[in-house]
């Protein structure tokens, strides 16, 4: 009789949208949440407190029973914070899938794990980078992958409160004017330039955003105090990162350290500033 096999599998943390690429533009941050997962009778989940049953409308049922085909007894480790807007749910989700593969003894496609994250979050600028890494677009025709700059490092800003996606995305309007659509697009297709060579001026150009920033700023005015600290302090772009309530600064190693100190000084002893790496390896 064959022993049913443990597997594992981990994905990065993520940035969405970078400002004026809202659902469009993400970025994979080293931060790693680790899934292993074992056949078994019925759906569990262990994060360190003991395994709990998981209902048929989970995300994490629906995840693995479309990518495995059965329940699994699924143990999480999970490094990124969660509800702050750094990409926890798609990289749990990704790692939980890709792992259950791997425990009825296949290897993870990558393009079906990214399709199936997608399908069931409803957007991919989170499920790209953490299935892909890296700079990652997503559109109708599927995700691509981006050119950017070594020399951009990424800095998040992590409030201690939580927000969550489904009350942020409550905010943002269904409609805006065509004025303001035309000049996210300017910016969105400047920030795509900034991060490919680099070039503060374009940075600048790319700054601020009319779809979601603004309605948002009412849910974590903490979030536009860092933005605009990071700016003052020398950052070459600033945006709220994914859904918030955290926020992504992109620096220079000349104006890392100042940067960090700025967010250091908006959020106090109410949440941390890190600086990270970019993780162009995704899903593993």
């Amino acid at each position: 009789m064959t022993m049913p096999e443990l597997a594992s599998a981990s994905s990065p943390a993520s940035s969405g949208n970078l400002g004026p690429g809202f659902d469009v533009l993400g970025l994979a941050l080293d931060l790693r949440c680790v899934v292993s997962a074992l056949p078994a009778g019925r759906m569990t989940v262990d994060d360190g407190d003991g395994p709990v049953d998981l209902e048929p409308g989970d995300m994490l049922f629906g995840a693995v029973m479309a990518a495995a085909g059965r329940p699994m007894a699924l143990t999480v480790e999970n490094a990124i914070p969660r509800t702050r807007g750094l990409g926890s749910s798609s990289a749990v989700t990704a790692a939980a899938a890709a792992a259950a593969v791997r425990a009825v003894g296949r290897e993870p496609v990558r393009e079906e794990i990214y399709e199936l994250i997608a399908d069931i979050e409803g957007h991919g600028d989170n499920a790209a980078p953490a299935v892909y890494g890296g700079l990652m677009a997503v559109g109708s025709n599927g995700p691509h992958r981006l050119e950017i700059d070594p020399s951009i490092l990424p800095i998040v800003g992590i409030p201690d409160a939580r927000l969550a996606t489904r009350r942020a995305r409550q905010v943002v309007p269904k409609e805006v004017p065509v004025a303001a659509a035309t000049r996210n697009v300017g910016r969105a297709v400047l920030l795509v330039e900034g991060l490919r060579t680099g070039d503060p001026s374009a940075f600048a150009a790319a700054a601020g955003d009319e779809f979601h920033e603004e309605a948002r700023g009412v849910l974590s005015p903490i979030t536009g105090a860092m933005i605009d600290a990071a700016r003052s302090a020398g950052a070459l772009h600033a945006a709220w990162s994914g859904a918030g309530p955290s926020a992504l600064a992109l620096v220079t190693a000349e104006t890392r350290s100042a940067v960090i100190g700025a967010l250091e000084l908006v959020l106090g002893s109410s949440g941390v500033a890190r600086a990270l790496s970019i993780d162009f390896d995704g899903l593993r």
